[in-house]
Protein backbone atom coordinates (compact mmCIF):
# COMPACT_ATOMS: atom_id res chain seq x y z
CA UNK A 1 0.00 0.00 0.00
CA UNK A 2 2.94 2.65 0.85
CA UNK A 3 4.12 2.78 -2.75
CA UNK A 4 0.76 3.35 -3.81
CA UNK A 5 0.12 6.44 -1.43
CA UNK A 6 3.45 7.40 -3.09
CA UNK A 7 2.12 7.19 -6.66
CA UNK A 8 -1.35 9.40 -5.18
CA UNK A 9 1.69 12.16 -3.78
CA UNK A 10 3.35 12.73 -6.83
CA UNK A 11 -0.04 12.50 -9.21
CA UNK A 12 -1.06 15.95 -6.37
CA UNK A 13 1.95 17.79 -7.24
CA UNK A 14 1.56 17.64 -10.96
CA UNK A 15 -2.32 17.72 -11.29
CA UNK A 16 -3.02 21.23 -11.61
CA UNK A 17 -0.32 21.81 -14.16
CA UNK A 18 -2.14 18.64 -16.49
CA UNK A 19 -5.84 20.60 -16.03
CA UNK A 20 -4.71 23.94 -16.67
CA UNK A 21 -3.36 22.43 -20.05
CA UNK A 22 -6.31 20.61 -20.76
CA UNK A 23 -8.66 23.93 -20.26
CA UNK A 24 -6.11 26.05 -22.06
CA UNK A 25 -6.15 23.24 -25.29
CA UNK A 26 -10.06 23.36 -24.88
CA UNK A 27 -10.40 27.15 -25.09
CA UNK A 28 -8.16 26.92 -28.07
CA UNK A 29 -10.21 24.70 -29.68
CA UNK A 30 -13.12 26.58 -29.01
CA UNK A 31 -12.07 30.24 -29.51
CA UNK A 32 -13.90 31.97 -32.03
CA UNK A 33 -10.92 34.03 -32.90
CA UNK A 34 -8.71 31.18 -33.49
CA UNK A 35 -8.43 29.80 -37.08
CA UNK A 36 -9.18 26.69 -37.88
CA UNK A 37 -5.66 25.53 -38.54
CA UNK A 38 -5.35 26.93 -34.51
CA UNK A 39 -8.07 24.70 -33.51
CA UNK A 40 -7.04 21.27 -35.33
CA UNK A 41 -3.83 21.85 -33.61
CA UNK A 42 -5.11 22.45 -30.25
CA UNK A 43 -7.71 19.34 -30.75
CA UNK A 44 -4.48 17.66 -32.15
CA UNK A 45 -2.70 18.11 -28.98
CA UNK A 46 -6.00 16.89 -27.28
CA UNK A 47 -6.08 12.86 -28.83
CA UNK A 48 -2.03 13.01 -28.03
CA UNK A 49 -3.22 13.49 -24.00
CA UNK A 50 -5.96 11.28 -23.99
CA UNK A 51 -5.26 8.78 -27.10
CA UNK A 52 -4.14 5.57 -24.73
CA UNK A 53 -6.90 6.39 -21.62
CA UNK A 54 -9.28 6.68 -24.44
CA UNK A 55 -8.31 3.23 -25.68
CA UNK A 56 -8.06 1.72 -22.43
CA UNK A 57 -11.47 2.45 -21.11
CA UNK A 58 -12.38 1.29 -24.40
CA UNK A 59 -10.89 -1.82 -24.03
CA UNK A 60 -11.90 -2.75 -20.56
CA UNK A 61 -15.32 -2.60 -21.67
CA UNK A 62 -15.14 -4.00 -25.50
CA UNK A 63 -12.03 -6.76 -24.29
CA UNK A 64 -11.66 -6.52 -27.93
CA UNK A 65 -8.20 -4.20 -29.27
CA UNK A 66 -9.47 -3.71 -32.84
CA UNK A 67 -13.17 -2.24 -31.18
CA UNK A 68 -11.41 -0.64 -28.54
CA UNK A 69 -9.24 1.54 -31.26
CA UNK A 70 -12.71 2.11 -33.63
CA UNK A 71 -14.66 2.99 -30.37
CA UNK A 72 -11.62 5.93 -29.44
CA UNK A 73 -11.38 7.35 -33.11
CA UNK A 74 -14.83 7.71 -33.12
CA UNK A 75 -14.77 8.61 -29.49
CA UNK A 76 -12.48 12.09 -30.64
CA UNK A 77 -14.35 12.72 -33.42
CA UNK A 78 -17.54 13.02 -31.75
CA UNK A 79 -15.66 15.07 -29.35
CA UNK A 80 -14.38 17.26 -32.24
CA UNK A 81 -17.69 17.96 -33.41
CA UNK A 82 -19.30 18.62 -30.35
CA UNK A 83 -16.48 20.70 -28.49
CA UNK A 84 -18.85 23.96 -28.31
CA UNK A 85 -21.77 22.60 -26.45
CA UNK A 86 -18.96 21.44 -23.38
CA UNK A 87 -19.55 24.66 -20.67
CA UNK A 88 -16.23 24.21 -18.77
CA UNK A 89 -13.30 23.54 -20.51
CA UNK A 90 -11.92 21.79 -17.47
CA UNK A 91 -14.12 19.41 -17.47
CA UNK A 92 -13.69 17.88 -20.43
CA UNK A 93 -11.72 14.49 -19.24
CA UNK A 94 -14.95 13.62 -17.77
CA UNK A 95 -16.87 14.63 -20.85
CA UNK A 96 -15.23 12.86 -23.22
CA UNK A 97 -15.24 10.10 -21.14
CA UNK A 98 -18.81 9.60 -21.32
CA UNK A 99 -18.75 10.00 -24.90
CA UNK A 100 -16.32 6.90 -25.34
CA UNK A 101 -18.47 4.53 -23.10
CA UNK A 102 -21.29 5.85 -25.73
CA UNK A 103 -19.17 4.73 -28.14
CA UNK A 104 -18.49 1.47 -26.95
CA UNK A 105 -22.44 1.03 -25.74
CA UNK A 106 -22.97 1.56 -29.73
CA UNK A 107 -20.15 -0.87 -31.03
CA UNK A 108 -21.72 -3.74 -28.58
CA UNK A 109 -25.09 -3.61 -29.82
CA UNK A 110 -23.87 -3.74 -33.59
CA UNK A 111 -21.05 -5.52 -33.40
CA UNK A 112 -20.80 -9.23 -35.21
CA UNK A 113 -18.04 -10.83 -34.19
CA UNK A 114 -16.27 -13.16 -37.69
CA UNK A 115 -16.39 -16.84 -37.28
CA UNK A 116 -13.97 -18.62 -39.68
CA UNK A 117 -14.91 -22.66 -39.91
CA UNK A 118 -12.06 -24.65 -38.19
CA UNK A 119 -11.14 -26.66 -41.41
CA UNK A 120 -10.50 -23.42 -42.78
CA UNK A 121 -7.20 -22.85 -40.91
CA UNK A 122 -5.80 -25.91 -41.65
CA UNK A 123 -4.59 -24.76 -45.06
CA UNK A 124 -3.45 -21.03 -43.57
CA UNK A 125 0.23 -21.24 -43.52
CA UNK A 126 1.81 -20.03 -40.21
CA UNK A 127 4.25 -17.02 -39.83
CA UNK A 128 6.04 -18.52 -36.53
CA UNK A 129 8.34 -21.36 -36.28
CA UNK A 130 6.22 -22.90 -33.63
CA UNK A 131 2.14 -22.37 -34.37
CA UNK A 132 1.99 -24.07 -30.55
CA UNK A 133 3.04 -20.22 -29.45
CA UNK A 134 0.29 -18.88 -31.38
CA UNK A 135 -2.25 -21.04 -29.61
CA UNK A 136 -0.76 -20.68 -26.29
CA UNK A 137 -0.56 -16.59 -26.75
CA UNK A 138 -4.24 -16.85 -27.82
CA UNK A 139 -4.98 -19.32 -24.87
CA UNK A 140 -3.58 -16.29 -22.46
CA UNK A 141 -5.38 -13.78 -24.09
CA UNK A 142 -8.54 -15.32 -23.39
CA UNK A 143 -7.63 -16.34 -19.86
CA UNK A 144 -6.33 -12.81 -19.11
CA UNK A 145 -9.50 -10.87 -19.97
CA UNK A 146 -12.09 -13.70 -18.48
CA UNK A 147 -9.98 -12.40 -15.10
CA UNK A 148 -9.91 -9.32 -16.17
CA UNK A 149 -14.12 -9.28 -16.79
CA UNK A 150 -14.93 -10.93 -13.59
CA UNK A 151 -13.67 -7.56 -11.76
CA UNK A 152 -16.48 -4.91 -10.68
CA UNK A 153 -16.22 -2.42 -13.85
CA UNK A 154 -14.87 0.30 -12.33
CA UNK A 155 -11.86 -1.73 -10.94
CA UNK A 156 -11.69 -3.21 -14.79
CA UNK A 157 -11.54 0.21 -16.32
CA UNK A 158 -8.87 1.53 -13.13
CA UNK A 159 -6.87 -1.44 -13.79
CA UNK A 160 -6.61 -1.24 -17.48
CA UNK A 161 -6.03 2.50 -17.05
CA UNK A 162 -3.16 1.72 -15.16
CA UNK A 163 -1.23 -0.83 -16.90
CA UNK A 164 -1.77 0.35 -20.38
CA UNK A 165 1.28 2.68 -19.97
CA UNK A 166 0.66 3.69 -15.88
CA UNK A 167 -1.22 6.22 -16.22
CA UNK A 168 -1.14 8.84 -12.74
CA UNK A 169 -3.51 8.36 -10.33
CA UNK A 170 -4.27 12.07 -10.80
CA UNK A 171 -4.53 11.46 -14.26
CA UNK A 172 -6.88 8.18 -14.15
CA UNK A 173 -8.81 10.94 -11.33
CA UNK A 174 -9.58 13.46 -13.40
CA UNK A 175 -10.92 11.32 -16.22
CA UNK A 176 -13.49 9.03 -14.18
CA UNK A 177 -13.69 11.89 -12.02
CA UNK A 178 -13.52 10.61 -8.73
CA UNK A 179 -10.94 11.16 -6.20
CA UNK A 180 -7.43 9.72 -5.91
CA UNK A 181 -8.45 7.66 -2.88
CA UNK A 182 -10.70 6.00 -4.90
CA UNK A 183 -8.48 4.93 -7.73
CA UNK A 184 -5.91 3.71 -5.24
CA UNK A 185 -8.52 1.61 -3.79
CA UNK A 186 -10.05 0.19 -7.02
CA UNK A 187 -6.21 -0.26 -7.91
CA UNK A 188 -5.22 -2.28 -4.70
CA UNK A 189 -8.26 -4.31 -5.00
CA UNK A 190 -8.16 -4.95 -8.76
CA UNK A 191 -4.71 -6.17 -8.36
CA UNK A 192 -5.37 -8.34 -5.23
CA UNK A 193 -7.66 -9.88 -7.39
CA UNK A 194 -5.14 -10.90 -10.20
CA UNK A 195 -1.99 -11.37 -9.45
CA UNK A 196 1.21 -13.36 -10.87
CA UNK A 197 2.08 -13.93 -14.78
CA UNK A 198 -1.25 -13.57 -15.52
CA UNK A 199 -1.22 -10.23 -14.85
CA UNK A 200 2.52 -9.47 -16.32
CA UNK A 201 0.98 -11.16 -19.56
CA UNK A 202 -2.08 -8.79 -19.58
CA UNK A 203 -0.10 -5.41 -19.29
CA UNK A 204 2.78 -6.94 -21.81
CA UNK A 205 0.13 -7.57 -24.41
CA UNK A 206 -2.21 -4.33 -23.66
CA UNK A 207 1.26 -1.93 -23.65
CA UNK A 208 2.11 -3.51 -27.49
CA UNK A 209 -0.99 -1.97 -28.92
CA UNK A 210 -1.42 1.45 -26.79
CA UNK A 211 -2.18 4.19 -29.37
CA UNK A 212 0.65 6.24 -28.33
CA UNK A 213 3.43 3.12 -29.42
CA UNK A 214 3.11 5.16 -33.13
CA UNK A 215 1.76 8.52 -34.67
CA UNK A 216 -1.38 5.83 -36.98
CA UNK A 217 -4.12 6.41 -34.34
CA UNK A 218 -4.11 10.51 -34.14
CA UNK A 219 -3.34 10.43 -37.60
CA UNK A 220 -6.69 8.38 -38.50
CA UNK A 221 -8.30 10.77 -36.23
CA UNK A 222 -7.16 13.97 -38.09
CA UNK A 223 -7.96 12.07 -41.15
CA UNK A 224 -11.64 11.50 -39.62
CA UNK A 225 -11.79 15.00 -38.63
CA UNK A 226 -11.33 16.56 -41.89
CA UNK A 227 -13.59 14.01 -43.34
CA UNK A 228 -16.57 15.95 -41.59
CA UNK A 229 -16.25 18.20 -45.01
CA UNK A 230 -16.37 15.71 -47.29
CA UNK A 231 -19.21 14.97 -49.40
CA UNK A 232 -21.56 17.03 -52.01
CA UNK A 233 -22.56 20.55 -51.76
CA UNK A 234 -25.19 21.79 -54.27
CA UNK A 235 -25.41 25.67 -54.61
CA UNK A 236 -29.13 26.82 -53.97
CA UNK A 237 -29.27 29.58 -56.74
CA UNK A 238 -27.15 26.53 -59.40
CA UNK A 239 -28.44 23.41 -58.43
CA UNK A 240 -27.29 22.18 -61.73
CA UNK A 241 -23.50 23.11 -60.25
CA UNK A 242 -22.26 20.45 -57.57
CA UNK A 243 -18.80 20.78 -55.52
CA UNK A 244 -17.23 17.56 -54.38
CA UNK A 245 -14.66 17.63 -51.59
CA UNK A 246 -12.70 14.21 -51.11
CA UNK A 247 -9.68 13.57 -49.35
CA UNK A 248 -6.45 11.66 -50.75
CA UNK A 249 -3.95 10.54 -48.00
CA UNK A 250 -4.10 14.27 -45.57
CA UNK A 251 -5.00 16.56 -48.55
CA UNK A 252 -8.23 17.55 -49.10
CA UNK A 253 -9.40 18.15 -52.96
CA UNK A 254 -11.91 20.12 -53.91
CA UNK A 255 -13.65 19.33 -57.85
CA UNK A 256 -16.29 21.24 -59.20
CA UNK A 257 -17.02 22.52 -62.95
CA UNK A 258 -14.07 20.34 -64.15
CA UNK A 259 -11.71 22.23 -61.91
CA UNK A 260 -9.75 20.37 -59.07
CA UNK A 261 -8.19 22.73 -56.02
CA UNK A 262 -6.49 21.03 -52.93
CA UNK A 263 -8.08 22.77 -49.61
CA UNK A 264 -6.17 23.77 -46.78
CA UNK A 265 -6.73 25.62 -43.10
CA UNK A 266 -5.82 29.10 -43.12
CA UNK A 267 -5.20 31.79 -41.05
CA UNK A 268 -8.04 34.08 -41.95
CA UNK A 269 -11.10 32.28 -40.20
CA UNK A 270 -12.01 29.76 -37.81
CA UNK A 271 -15.03 28.09 -40.54
CA UNK A 272 -12.64 28.49 -43.77
CA UNK A 273 -10.40 26.24 -45.75
CA UNK A 274 -8.18 27.83 -48.42
CA UNK A 275 -8.37 26.91 -52.08
CA UNK A 276 -4.41 26.92 -53.17
CA UNK A 277 -3.62 27.50 -56.29
CA UNK A 278 -6.07 30.61 -56.26
CA UNK A 279 -7.63 33.36 -54.00
CA UNK A 280 -10.62 31.55 -53.25
CA UNK A 281 -12.41 30.13 -49.97
CA UNK A 282 -15.09 28.10 -48.35
CA UNK A 283 -16.80 28.94 -45.69
CA UNK A 284 -18.08 26.03 -43.81
CA UNK A 285 -21.47 26.83 -41.74
CA UNK A 286 -22.79 23.72 -38.95
CA UNK A 287 -26.43 23.03 -37.26
CA UNK A 288 -26.88 22.68 -34.34
CA UNK A 289 -25.75 19.63 -33.48
CA UNK A 290 -22.42 20.78 -34.93
CA UNK A 291 -22.37 18.82 -38.00
CA UNK A 292 -21.03 20.84 -41.43
CA UNK A 293 -24.22 21.62 -43.06
CA UNK A 294 -23.75 24.37 -45.61
CA UNK A 295 -20.56 25.75 -47.76
CA UNK A 296 -20.25 29.68 -48.36
CA UNK A 297 -17.78 29.81 -51.69
CA UNK A 298 -15.55 33.27 -52.12
CA UNK A 299 -13.67 34.16 -54.97
CA UNK A 300 -11.42 37.24 -55.09
CA UNK A 301 -13.62 38.48 -51.67
CA UNK A 302 -16.97 38.15 -53.49
CA UNK A 303 -19.80 35.56 -52.20
CA UNK A 304 -20.55 33.47 -55.18
CA UNK A 305 -22.80 31.28 -53.39
CA UNK A 306 -24.24 28.86 -50.92
CA UNK A 307 -24.22 25.30 -51.17
CA UNK A 308 -26.19 22.76 -49.06
CA UNK A 309 -24.64 19.67 -48.19
CA UNK A 310 -26.40 16.79 -49.69
CA UNK A 311 -23.90 13.86 -48.92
Amino acid sequence: MRGIWLLICRGLCNGTDIVNEVRALVIKATDSTATLAEKHEAFSRLVLYFQDMAYACAYAVLGDFHLAEDAAQEAFITAWQELHQLRQPEAFPGWFRRIVLTECNRLRRGKRLRATPLDDGVSVPSTLDDPQIMIERAELKKAVFAAIEKLPKNERIVITLFYLKGQSHSDIGTFLEVPMTTVAKRLYSGRVRLRGKMMDGFKTDLASHRPSRNASFAEKVKAGIYDEYIGQYRFDLRPELVVNIKREGDRLISEAAGQTNELFAGKGSETELLIKEFDGRGEFIRDEKGRVSHLVYYEFGQEMGKARKIT
